[in-house]
């Protein structure tokens, strides 16, 4: 009887003790696989971190760039063009009258040139972007597109404009910009129609050409019309951003932006 009670006594010691030490490798191998995960998660965020602050700073970059070209442009080019215009009124003077006419035309294109070159160089800087908004910006680029003549484009504001941040503003624009010189030298479109969708915490924005359209699938196509770069402005400020293509069916862009 005693030897029954031992041996029971053991079974059950031994069986405490191999549920404790079971327990004590779950519980181990729980505490590491924790450990491994948040390690794991820490590195990809670091890695995003990382990823995000060089698309910032080529983001930054790029705008010093072309604020940089905008004040060349405004000072440099336009001042030449400003002076050729003067000393071509100066030489109407004392010419024949067939001769004045011809100068007159010739200083009439340089005067549209210079404005046409001013109006170029607002819509490159930033500072103008921030001070005008996204609409007012938008609306001096499409009005410039229309005198120019290339093509015929539109803008549809829905529903209350409301001021999104200076930086949400800047990269909008920039993605729209991308999206409308794609459509001038590619698409071969003849309408480029944008339209702002204000609704009460978000902004919806889709803009459209009739043009010859692509394949949007086509790795090549990423980096020749700028989607990757309208993807890595619009992560920076959350904005979802969906193109769509197809051959001879034009070319559309869908941006959502929250408030």
């Amino acid at each position: 009887m005693n030897n029954i009670q031992e041996i029971d006594i053991l079974i059950i010691v031994t069986t405490s003790v191999l549920l404790i030490l079971s327990f004590t490798v779950v519980i181990f191998f729980l505490y590491f696989q924790k450990k491994k995960i948040a390690f794991i998660l820490n590195e990809r965020e670091t890695q995003l971190r990382f990823e995000e602050e060089i698309t910032k700073s080529k983001m930054e970059i790029q705008e010093q760039a072309l604020q940089n070209i905008s004040w060349e442009i405004h000072d440099n080019v336009g001042q030449l063009l400003s002076v050729a215009k003067m000393q071509l009124n100066i030489l109407q003077i004392g010419l024949p009258e067939n001769q004045q006419e011809k100068l007159a035309e010739t200083s009439e294109i340089i005067g549209k040139s210079l404005q046409e070159l001013r109006g170029l160089a607002k819509s490159l800087n930033p500072e103008t972007i921030k001070n005008n908004g996204l609409v007012d910006s938008l609306t001096i680029e499409i009005e410039r597109f229309n005198r120019l003549k290339i093509i015929d484009a539109s803008l549809k504001i829905i529903n209350e404009p409301f001021n999104l941040s200076n930086e949400k503003e800047i990269i909008l624009f920039r993605i729209l910009q991308e999206f409308c010189n794609n459509s001038l030298k590619y698409s071969k479109a003849k309408n480029l129609d944008i339209s702002l969708n204000f609704n009460s915490n978000s902004l919806m924005i889709t803009a459209k050409d009739n043009g010859v359209g692509f394949n949007v699938n086509a790795t090549e196509n990423y980096t020749g019309i700028g989607l990757l770069s309208m993807k890595s402005r619009g992560k920076l400020i959350g904005a979802d951003i969906h193109l769509e293509s197809s051959a001879n069916k034009g070319t559309k862009l869908y941006i959502s932006c929250l408030k």
